[in-house]
Parts: C-alpha cells; sequence; structure tokens
C-alpha cells in the first residue's frame, strides 16, 4: 500500500511538472515569437514610412496650394508600388489642419478602386485619433494600434519638417489580423513539440528504470537475480508458506582466493543453473559471495528441497578447467514467508557448525535464534550504555606476599543497563568481541582510571587485547596519556597468554613499546607447560599469572604444587613476580604461600568493587 500511494504521489508530481514546464515553454514561445513578428511589423512600418518620405519629397509640402491632381495620382500610384512591395497595407503623408487631420498623399488597393473609396488630396482623416494628433508634436517616430471598420492595423507616424517649417506626417499601415493566426499556430507548434519530447522522455525514463530495475536486481557477476529481487519476490508473493533453502558453497572461498574471482564466478554460475532446471518458475538468487538462495511452493516443499540439495553431483568436477570438486551446506526453512530468510540463516549456520549437508529449521532452532536476539539487545545496551557513560571502573585487588598487603588493583569493566543493574562481564563479554568494542572499552575504562589515580601512589593494572595492541590510534592514545602520567612504574598492562604465542612477533614488538613508557607488563591466564612458559620469559615482562584452573587445584593436587613451586622459582630467578588467583580460603592462601608465589588474588583477598578501601588489611602468615 505505501509503494502504491508513494507511485500515484509521484506520478502527479511528473504530471504536474510536466504541465507546468508546458504552460512555461508555450508562454515563452508565444511571448518571443509575438516579439519577433511584431519587432519585423515595426521595421516594416519604419522602413515603409521612410520611404514614403523620400518618395513625397522634402519640398512637396511647401507647396500644397500649388499641386495638381495629376501629381496627386501619380504620387499615389508611386506609393502604392511602394506598399505592395514592402507587404503593407497603405503609406500616406498627412497635415494637421486644424480641426482635421487630412490626406497630402496616399496609395491605394484594388478594393479601394473597385468600391471607390480612393483617397483624395487633402481628404480629412476622421478616424485620426489622439495619439495621431499627438505625433504632430513628437520628435520620434509613433506607433500605435487602432480597429477600424476594415480590422485590426498597426501604424507608425514618422514626423518631419519642410523647409518651410511645414510639420508633416510619413506614415504606414499594416493589418494585424493574421499576427494572432500566426501565433495560434505558433502556441500548437509548441505544445507539439513539447509534448513529443515530454513522451519521448517518458520512454527513455521508462526504459532507464527498467534496466535500472535489472541492474539492482541482478547479480552482476553472475547475471543471476540477488537478494533485492529476493526480497522483492517474497514480499510480492500471495503463498503465505513457502519453502526456502540457503545453499553454501562450502570452498568457494577458498577457490576465489586461489583462482580469481573469475573462476569462482565459474561455479557458482554453474551451481546456480543446475538449480535452476528444478525451481521454475522460481528464479536461483545469489545472496552472498558463496551462499544462494532456492524456493518452492509446492505441498512439502522443504523434503523437495531436501532431496534436490543432497543429489547434487558433488562427486563430479564442478568445471573441468581447472577440475574443481564442491561440497554444498544448505539450511531450510518452511512456512510464514516473513521468517523464511532468518529461519534458514540459522538452520545453515547450524549446518555448518554440525557438518551436515542439510539441516531443517524446526522449533528446537529457537534456541539459536533467541541467543541472535540475545546478542543484538545486549549489542544495544552496551551502545546506550557508551552514549550514556554507564561504563564503570571496578577494581579487585591484589595481595603482594612479600609486603603482606594489598598493592596493587585490577581495573575491570561493569555496564549499567537501563534500569541501572550492574550486568556481570560474563554477559556482554562475547558481544563486546564480536562488536569490535574492545577498544572503546579499553579506551574508557583507561581514562577513568588516568583520571582516577594521576594524582595517588596506587598501582593498578588493566588487560588489553591483541586488537587493542594492534589498533595504532588506541596504542597512540596510551602513549601519550602515559607521556602525562606522573609514575607510569605504578601502571601494569596484562596480555593472555594465548594472544600472546599466536602473534609472537608483533605481541612483542608492542611489549617492548609499552615497556619503553615505564609500565610493567603481565602475561595473563598461563597454562601452558613449562617449555612454552620459558618462551614467554624471554619476552620483556614483569610477571605471570597462572590460569586459575591450575592454581584452583592446587592445594589438593601434590603435583599442581610441585609445578607452581618449580615455577615460583624459575620466575624468581628471572626476577618476574608469578601471580596466583581463586584463592577462596585461608587453606588456598597458606599453600600458596608455601609455594613461593609472589602475589595473590581472588575472594579471599578480596572482591571487585566500585571503590577502593584506603585502609588495605593485611593479611597474616
Amino acid at each position: 500500500m505505501l509503494r502504491r500511494t508513494s507511485l500515484v504521489v509521484w506520478l502527479f508530481i511528473g504530471f504536474s511538472t510536466f504541465i507546468a514546464s508546458l504552460a512555461a515553454y508555450v508562454g515563452y514561445t508565444y511571448h518571443t515569437t509575438r516579439q519577433a513578428i511584431m519587432d519585423d511589423i515595426d521595421t516594416r512600418l519604419l522602413y515603409a514610412a521612410k520611404s514614403a518620405q523620400l518618395i513625397v519629397g522634402n519640398d512637396f509640402h511647401n507647396q500644397l496650394e500649388n499641386i495638381e491632381q495629376y501629381q496627386f495620382q501619380s504620387l499615389s500610384a508611386k506609393l502604392t508600388e511602394l506598399s505592395e512591395a514592402l507587404g503593407v497595407e497603405y503609406v500616406y503623408t498627412m497635415i494637421y489642419d486644424s480641426p482635421y487631420v487630412r490626406f497630402t498623399s496616399s496609395s491605394f488597393t484594388k478594393e479601394d478602386l473597385e468600391n471607390g473609396r480612393v483617397t483624395q488630396f487633402l481628404d480629412p482623416y476622421l478616424e485620426a485619433t489622439v495619439i495621431n494628433k499627438g505625433a504632430f508634436r513628437s520628435t520620434e517616430p509613433v506607433f500605435e494600434v487602432s480597429e477600424d471598420q476594415w480590422g485590426y492595423f498597426k501604424t507608425i507616424l514618422v514626423p518631419f519638417v519642410s523647409a518651410d517649417g511645414t510639420i508633416y506626417l510619413a506614415g504606414a499601415d499594416i493589418t494585424i489580423d493574421n499576427v494572432q493566426r500566426q501565433l495560434r499556430s505558433s502556441v500548437a507548434k509548441a505544445t507539439l513539440t513539447a509534448s513529443f519530447f515530454f513522451f519521448i522522455s517518458l520512454l527513455v525514463a521508462g526504459l532507464y528504470l527498467l534496466l535500472y530495475r535489472k541492474a539492482m536486481t541482478s547479480d552482476t557477476r553472475t547475471g543471476f537475480a540477488n537478494r533485492i529481487a529476493l526480497e522483492r519476490d517474497l514480499a510480492k508473493n500471495q503463498n503465505q508458506h513457502l519453502s526456502l533453502a540457503i545453499v553454501w558453497v562450502s570452498e568457494l572461498e577458498d577457490i576465489i582466493s586461489f583462482y580469481g574471482a573469475s573462476i569462482g564466478d565459474q561455479v557458482i554460475q554453474r551451481v546456480m543453473r543446475h538449480f535452476s532446471e528444478f525451481t521454475y518458475p522460481y528464479p536461483v538468487y545469489r545472496l552472498a559471495t558463496s551462499k544462494l538462495v532456492i524456493m518452492c511452493d509446492t505441498d512439502k516443499g522443504e523434503h523437495y528441497l531436501n532431496n534436490l540439495i543432497r543429489e547434487f553431483p558433488s562427486s563430479h568436477p564442478v568445471i573441468n578447467s581447472p577440475h574443481l570438486y564442491i561440497q554444498l551446506c544448505a539450511g531450510i526453512a518452511s512456512g510464514n514467508k516473513a521468517l523464511l530468510l532468518d529461519n534458514a540463516y540459522v538452520a545453515c549456520r547450524q549446518a555448518k557448525q554440525q557438518n551436515k549437508t542439510v539441516c531443517m529449521y524446526t522449533t528446537n532452532n529457537q534456541e539459536a535464534k533467541q541467543q541472535q536476539a540475545s546478542h543484538l539487545a545486549m549489542a544495544n545496551t552496551l551502545q546506550n550504555a557508551f552514549e550514556h557513560n554507564r561504563i564503570v571502573a571496578y577494581f579487585t585487588p591484589r595481595f603482594d606476599v612479600q609486603k603482606n598487603q594489598i598493592t596493587q588493583h585490577i581495573c575491570t569493566a561493569r555496564v549499567i543497563n537501563e534500569q541501572g543493574a550492574i550486568l556481570n562481564a560474563d554477559m556482554y563479554q562475547k558481544v563486546v568481541t564480536r562488536s569490535r568494542m574492545e577498544g572503546k572499552m579499553t579506551h574508557n575504562i583507561l581514562t577513568q582510571c588516568v583520571t582516577r589515580f594521576r594524582k595517588t601512589n596506587t598501582a593498578w593494572s588493566l588487560k588489553l587485547s591483541y586488537q587493542d595492541a594492534t589498533d595504532p590510534q588506541l596504542i597512540d592514545f596510551i602513549n601519550q596519556e602515559l607521556r602525562r602520567y606522573p609514575q607510569p612504574a605504578l601502571v601494569t598492562f596484562e596480555f593472555d597468554e594465548q594472544a600472546v604465542l599466536n602473534n609472537f612477533n608483533s605481541m612483542a614488538t608492542c611489549i617492548n613499546g609499552l615497556k619503553s613508557k615505564g609500565v610493567k607488563i603481565l602475561i595473563n591466564d598461563v597454562s601452558s607447560g613449562l617449555l612454552t612458559v620459558s618462551r614467554v620469559m624471554k619476552l620483556n615482562i614483569d610477571a605471570i599469572k597462572l590460569d586459575e584452573s591450575i592454581s584452583a587445584h592446587m592445594h589438593r593436587d601434590d603435583q599442581v604444587f610441585e609445578f607452581i613451586s618449580h615455577l615460583a622459582k624459575l620466575c624468581s630467578d628471572r626476577d618476574i613476580r608469578l601471580i596466583v588467583g581463586a584463592v577462596q580460603d585461608e587453606t588456598q592462601f597458606q599453600r600458596f604461600i608455601d609455594a613461593g608465589v609472589s602475589m595473590m588474588q581472588g575472594r579471599y583477598i578480596g572482591k571487585a568493587t566500585p571503590h577502593i578501601k584506603t585502609d588495605s588489611r593485611n593479611l597474616t602468615h
């Protein structure tokens, strides 16, 4: 309904624009044509009047009392020839003999001869107007449009003065009855021309829209329908219950990266042509680089699509030059067309995760869909928290065994939702990672910590991810803050062991850069064997922290105790501090001291809080 209304509105706007443009064009044509015609008439009249004065002569009006009839007739004949040659109605001369205007010479027409209306010498001009009489006092040519019993005329009256001072007018008349006919003809031609070009432009626009629509709804690489066409066809389809399959060509992206895009296009085209033979009247749609969509509206269409996908000849090469084999993975959904695409996505993802050829969307898939909705809601909550400054820092204390007191606080983020509840990090950490918000979160907490501890002697620690370490803008911000920080040695940055081992060279460079600013470096969640730990210890670091899954079992497992004791000695020899977590009670606390660890954290030491206790309690041992 909305699209139909929009189309009507655009048609009305287009038609109104055409009418307005047509009226403007016709009006412009009318006025320019009329002006051209009248300018031509004025030129002819002026030329005729001046020519009449030359024929009559300047001394003619000095001797009007001596003019004979034959002289007047001869002069009239010459003026008649002039009027016929110039295409004007009459040319003449006249004087003002108050109260009359009298002709002193005049041309005539055939009708005048036939009707006996030939003007005679000094005949009074009884139709003389005020403008006509006023022309005798003018110094410039005077134009007048008048009407009499013979029609509409335009007249020019040019004043002259004879040698004896007699003022006379040389005039010419031209009928303008045909001007309106010319103008009507011009307007008709302009209307036809404008309409012709309008309909030509309408035709061109229609063809362009058809081509544009085809281009918008076609995949440029394969020529098949694309996602826009799919969404349009789903919206237009009157059948509320369809079956739809998203087919993923598993190896296509690898093929493209290895052989190039043109070979990848040949592969996907071959697959799409194969399915298009079985899905008529529905086309095959290219949804993404390696995904396509097939549909049907038959009874139990999901089973038909399932068989169709499973019967794809995967054992034969999809193309022969080069020989390439592919495997398909698909998700199928049926039912309400409004949910088809989303449900098929869920089923396709499940098929990929479970390494199946086809997965049907069922009510069991609702959990995955609900999880997607939960992730989206959490992403919105996080964005809202950033916008309204609801990201707050919490501080977890670390106990120094040698100093027998809390000497450092771990800074972590907490999110406060719209209802004021504090969200646990486990609730949003995956969303932060997947949404690439880590850098934004680190920037926020770092700013809070720098502001809070700049003028104190508090030692604090902040975890950085690999994405943080490789973000040049964030590293530049950290360097700027450290240059202004009074005691950078009180700041510790933590990195996960796995991130360091997976990206050893780049992480070593980042660690050296941070160390040059005076901060300390801690490797977190260490869970590898001694050989790998020895490699980590070769980095320019100050401390390592064992993974809590190891330290949690130390007091019950002598082998773990021996491992931690040996590791503590290795760290001590290299001037590296060994930190453990998950210290839950007095027994664990004493056991870790016996093992020789440097620092501890956990519930027994203290929970994360938004405030730092100034009266840090000592733990005797």
